[in-house]
């Protein structure tokens, strides 16, 4: 209980970790919200693609920026309320296209 409290508290300086925009495994909350688990998930695979093949310098990839953003944006300026599987999705396209970037310029 106490790494899972311990790790509960770092990721509390990355991510607010609301419980309603956060999963759930066996009534344990993850550290991080949806749209953070999104993000994680999405950044591992494509930084670790790098690993295995080449990234081109591309610029059309930045559109994968757009969802999240929108998503994001829409719902803190209106009545729209998204929900965690939308938030997983956007912050995994965000989080895939932050590190397809970090490897395409080589800057982790």
């Amino acid at each position: 209980m106490e790494v899972y409290n311990s790790i509960f508290e770092f990721f509390g300086h990355l991510c607010h970790q609301k419980p309603e925009r956060s999963f759930f495994i066996k009534n344990k909350q993850l550290p991080v919200c949806a749209r953070c688990t999104g993000i994680l998930l999405g950044f591992l695979l494509s930084y670790s693609m790098g690993f295995f093949i080449r990234f081109y310098k591309t610029y059309w990839i930045f559109i994968l920026f757009i969802p999240m953003v929108l998503d994001g944006c829409v719902q803190k300026f209106t009545n729209y309320y998204s929900n965690n599987n939308r938030r997983l999705v956007t912050g995994f396209l965000f989080g895939f296209t932050y590190g397809y970037v970090c490897n395409m310029i080589n800057l982790i």
